[in-house]
């Protein structure tokens, strides 16, 4: 028969085409396990960006005064339908009123996903994904005791022949966590790195304090465990806050109770209607190492509270904190976020809080850097918001008053100047 195969050719065809036919089964099989394993690897995808993107969602701007969200980040400009009537875009930067997270988002979902430092706002807030703004429920809108319209405005300070940066910063979430919370805060940075410690703070301070407020009973606690917090996160992070840091003013406003919780000279002042005229109630008061509780703090830590010194050996300027045997860091304030060096002797994160209940006589309060309180007064302040309805108007009038003060005063120098305007509208 030759060296040919003694199997017939019809048996190697069929054994050909029932091989063929358990190999297209089981590639069928495999395709199946895999479009399974990437659907669900496309799930697990999805559903790790719900979380990661929802801290982003408190950060979005909506211009919609029925509360629609607009998909932008505040850098960007706004689209043409979020301004209706033909208003200029550029009033965003002071629509941080508007700043929504989703109502109906559960507060333990809101993490920080430990992307970006201070400064970094377009990694934080410039998510591709939508923001999400859902429906209240009644229960919802009948929590919400107290309303609120807010405005922010930060402007560049000035200096001849040097282009400034603008160390300030600044944020307002009108619904915060639930329909019945508000969160607002100014922030000023100092130092060569002040305006990224102040725009880490301004990222992250709201996201921690998510957790803190929703856990914490103690509204105080709360506020001062996120501030230390934030503080130890800055410490960590690529920033280089050995002479850098910031200060905060952040007040917190749970249906008519508003507490305020601070450190450093950022104040807040809250303008009460009288029958005798407008009143300025101070929310805080400035932390100045040359306060007796402040300076024993310090001193107890190995610290000085002097004057600066010029060549003649004259104090100038005003009290600073130092090491002890060194001329440095120079902190003109007993409190602050950041400032490595100066917590080594006696500087604390720690804030100081102030509680009240508002009343209908209270009007509005004011958040600001010490652009603004340097040559103005609380009650000048309380007086020029009061001659304005619009929180916008106000806020733009208060901050371009305290600048055209600056050149007055200082010859063409002017510090940054932020401030936010809150208005309160009783039901």
């Amino acid at each position: 028969m030759g060296c040919g195969s003694s199997v017939p050719v019809e048996a190697v065809d069929q054994g050909d085409q029932q091989q063929q036919k358990q190999q297209q089964q089981q590639g069928a099989a495999a395709a199946k396990n895999g479009s399974a394993a990437d659907s669900k690897a496309a799930t697990d995808a999805e559903s790790q960006k719900a979380k990661t993107t929802r801290a982003r969602r408190l950060s979005y701007i909506s211009n919609d005064a029925n509360g629609a969200a607009v998909n932008a980040p505040p850098g960007s400009a706004a689209p043409a339908a979020a301004n209706p009537g033909g208003k200029s875009g550029n009033t965003r930067a002071r629509r941080l009123s508007y700043v929504t997270n989703d109502p109906n988002a559960a507060p333990g979902n809101l993490k920080l996903n430990g992307e970006g430092e201070g400064g970094e706002e377009q990694d934080l807030e410039g998510g591709d994904d939508p923001a999400v703004q859902g429906q209240l429920a009644p229960e919802e809108q009948e929590r919400r005791t107290l309303r609120v319209n807010v405005a922010c405005m930060s402007r560049a300070g000035r200096e001849p022949g040097f282009k400034k940066t603008n160390q300030d910063n600044c944020f307002a979430f009108e619904k915060y966590i639930t329909e019945d919370q508000s969160l607002f805060g100014a922030m000023d940075g100092h130092g060569p790195h002040g305006h990224l410690v102040s725009g880490y703070v301004k990222q992250h301070l709201p996201i921690i304090l998510v957790n803190h407020l929703t856990l914490e009973k103690d509204v105080k606690k709360a506020l001062s465990l996120g501030f230390c917090e934030v503080d130890r996160s800055l410490a960590n992070s690529r920033i280089d806050c050995e002479f850098s840091g910031s200060t905060a003013v952040v007040s917190y406003l749970k249906g008519k109770t508003l507490t305020t919780a601070w450190v450093g000279d950022s104040r807040g002042v809250l303008g009460r209607e009288t029958k005798k005229g407008w009143e300025a109630v101070d929310l805080t008061t400035d932390h100045k190492p040359t306060a007796p509780e402040e300076k024993a703090r310090i001193l107890k830590a190995n610290g000085r509270v002097e004057r600066l010194v010029d060549e003649m050996g004259q104090p100038m300027g005003p009290y600073r904190v130092w090491l002890q045997y060194a001329w440095i860091p120079g902190l003109a304030m007993s409190r602050a976020l950041g400032d490595v060096l100066a917590h080594q002797v006696g500087v604390t994160s720690e804030p100081d809080h102030s509680t009240m209940e508002l009343t209908p006589q209270d009007k509005f309060i004011v958040l600001a850097s010490d652009g603004v309180w340097e040559f103005i007064s609380s009650k000048e302040a309380v007086d020029i918001v009061a001659q304005y309805e619009s929180a916008e108007e106000a806020c733009r009038q208060l901050v371009d008053e305290a600048y055209q003060r600056w050149l007055t005063e200082e010859e063409g120098v002017v510090d940054d100047i932020t401030a936010v305007v809150v208005r309160f509208v009783h039901p």
